[in-house]
């Protein structure tokens, strides 16, 4: 007998759903990608449409039908985020299992409804938290389970993207700066991965974070605003930090750093550098000697994204439980919101 396989149509053609669930989806085992919802007339219906003639799926126009079909098993929703919740709602309520980005919902009551009515139905809501198989945080996690620097004391975290590259994705004038909409500002919106990430990280909860940010025009960027975002965290292991969000720098200057420092005088480093090699991680262990690793990690896998899928799809399928839940995204969200409430 074949093995059973997950039945799934992706919403949301964009660079994270382009490129990376759609092809984890027609590649991990037990997988079958029935096809992926376009709008016409749209960008979305052009790649849908070459994506349709290279390997065969479907194109769906109609999401109230794709929740009503027998033949899909779950759904991949990758759209933005005032979407998030109409949509997964209407998909839960027709039975289906629905892997979901991040912020699963503007607001934390729309969150907790969306859970609730996953377990109510039995069906998986997996929150798309993939920080929690990017082989980086992976190997350091291994490192500091290992001992190597002692105990945690604290932390710092950087995420730096080129102020053009975010202009071309988030506009002033589309939904990531309307917090009605969105929750909050790009810097809510980017958060919410790494806020998860130090909870798995170090398996505790977060105790406080407090924010302060600047917004600012970008001198040669039109309809856009740089943010700068600083954060000073505790988590209720004792561990705190300092956190940086930025949209400021120049392309090339665009970086991600995560240093975990401990208590033997050892410090945990990992960098990305996308303008350098954004298939590489470099993890190192500094000391009075340091040890370096390159973690590499082709496509979909340098950010966790195939490794995450693999899991959703035998979650759904019965053959492992789910590492986390909607309840994870609200503990992280919790946090993110405070960006914006503390501004006011």
């Amino acid at each position: 007998m074949a093995d059973k396989e997950l039945k799934t149509v992706c919403a949301g053609l964009g660079f994270v759903g382009g490129q990376a669930h759609v092809p984890s989806f027609r590649k991990v085992p037990n997988s079958k990608l029935l096809g992926v919802i376009a709008r016409k007339g749209r960008k979305s219906e052009e790649i849908a449409t070459k994506l349709k003639e290279k390997y065969g799926i479907n194109i769906y126009y109609d999401w109230s039908e794709v929740c009503k079909d027998p033949e899909v098993d779950a759904v991949c929703v990758a759209t933005p985020t005032p979407f998030h919740y109409p949509m997964a709602k209407e998909a839960l309520e027709g039975g289906k299992h629905v892997y979901l980005e991040m912020p699963i919902a503007p607001k934390l009551e729309q969150a907790e409804e969306l859970g609730k009515l996953a377990e109510k139905q039995g069906v998986v809501l997996m929150p798309i938290l993939n920080f929690r198989r990017c082989p980086g945080y992976v190997k350091a996690k291994e490192l500091y389970e290992s001992g190597a620097i002692g105990k945690p004391i604290a932390i710092t975290f950087r995420e730096f993207i080129a102020a053009k590259d975010l202009a071309d994705q988030w506009p002033l004038s589309s939904w990531a700066w309307d917090i009605e909409k969105s929750g909050g500002y790009p810097d809510y919106t980017l958060s919410v991965w790494s806020l998860d990430m130090f909870r798995w990280f170090f398996g505790t909860d977060i105790e406080n974070v407090k924010w302060a940010a600047n917004y600012m025009p970008i001198e040669g960027i039109d309809d856009f605003k740089g943010y700068q975002t600083v954060g000073v965290i505790r988590l209720e292991n004792g561990v705190v930090g300092k956190l940086m969000y930025g949209s400021t720098v120049e392309k090339g200057l665009d970086t991600s750093r995560f240093e975990i420092f401990g208590n033997n005088g050892k410090t945990i480093v990992v960098d990305w550098v996308p303008s350098k090699d954004p298939s590489i991680f470099d993890v190192s262990l500094l000391g009075a000697e340091t040890q370096n690793w390159k973690v590499e990690g082709k496509g979909p896998r340098i950010w966790g994204h195939r490794q995450l899928i693999a899991h959703f799809v035998q979650a759904c399928l019965g053959n492992e439980k789910p590492e986390f839940d909607y309840t994870d995204a609200i503990a992280a969200q919790k946090w993110s919101d405070k960006i914006v409430t503390d501004l006011i």
